[in-house]
């Protein structure tokens, strides 16, 4: 990027006059380039947590977290007669050591979820907590609903969440007394079991799919996420449409009071939380790398560089004199 000599505001500072956008760069590369030169890569996105320490120590660059509309968590396949209980799908929630998984998976760039609805958006008052870890409530909860101790359970992933899956592939092991088998999609093969999930003409072959999910809405989640993983047109529902679901959404969608909206999206969170309707797992902080020379504000949502702006001791106004 490259500064406006020329902005209006100039007790404020120079904004951007160019912006570059390199698709062409490897992450490795990019990173590299953030962190030990000048010039070629101001601001690199998605920097996965193993990466965030050497960004933050490095000479050029620093590390920008924030919450954003990200979540991971498992799509539960309840075409399955045993996943369609819901006391297995308890039983698979009270299984996860969510802190854990925030601790050594996201190395503390994140949150533990409860429910689909990341924590940092609700308030205080429409707040559901975690699934406590509770491995011998869970497997109780198990045995109750007859899953045979020789049946394995298949947990599918894709690449970028491979050690988030097999942590989680190790707790339900551990709490339920059952072989775990850990299926890790290529980016082709990911697409592939997408596309057969949206179309619904087959059923997966897998019983739990962790996936991370990313949106553009904070004030009214349940229009993207909920409904992706529980609706009936949703593209990442393993099952039938609920009834009680769409009734609740219905009912949301319908609200033009931001208050009654805001309690209708709690109701509908609740009810996926009550009914285990997915594998609630961790909400990820986004991570950038960015020189240190460019005051780079974070959204939750999308990025934006509406309010970027560099010092004077950027590159480009070095080479502007």
């Amino acid at each position: 990027m490259q500064a406006n000599p020329n902005y209006w505001n100039t007790a404020r500072g120079a904004r951007l006059e160019k912006v570059v956008f390199l698709n062409d760069v490897s992450q490795t590369a990019a990173i590299e380039k953030v962190c030990y030169a000048e010039g070629e890569v101001d601001i690199v996105t998605n920097i996965s947590p193993t990466d965030a320490g050497r960004v933050a120590n490095s000479p050029h660059a620093k590390l920008v977290n924030a919450n954003a509309m990200r979540v991971v968590a498992g799509i539960i396949n309840r075409t399955s007669d045993l996943l369609d209980d819901a006391r297995v799908r308890r039983a698979l929630n009270h299984s996860i050591n969510r802190e854990r998984l925030v601790e050594n998976g996201l190395l503390g760039y994140g949150e533990p979820s409860a429910g689909l609805t990341p924590i940092w958006t609700t308030s205080l008052l429409s707040r559901l907590s975690p699934y406590k870890h509770e491995p011998e409530k869970a497997k109780k909860l198990f045995e109750e609903a007859g899953w045979q101790s020789d049946r394995r359970l298949k947990l599918a992933t894709a690449n970028e969440r491979e050690n988030l899956a097999r942590m989680v592939a190790s707790d339900i092991s551990n709490a339920l007394g059952i072989g775990v088998d850990v299926i890790v999609f290529s980016d082709t093969e990911k697409l592939s079991e997408l596309r057969k999930l949206a179309e619904k003409k087959v059923a997966p072959d897998w019983d739990v799919f962790v996936y991370g999910w990313s949106g553009q809405t904070t004030d009214a989640p349940p229009l993207e996420l909920h409904y992706h993983f529980v609706g009936a047109n949703g593209a990442l529902r393993a099952g039938d449409p609920i009834a009680d679901f769409e009734n609740l959404y219905d009912e949301f969608t319908q609200q033009t009071n931001l208050l009654m909206q805001a309690k209708k999206a709690y109701d509908i969170d609740k009810f996926v939380y009550d009914e285990a309707l997915a594998l609630f797992l961790c909400s990820p902080q986004a991570l950038y790398a960015v020189n240190r020379e460019v005051d780079f504000t974070p959204y939750a949502t999308t990025f934006e560089l509406a309010e970027c702006e560099v010092g004077k001791n950027h590159w480009s106004r070095k080479v502007m004199g």
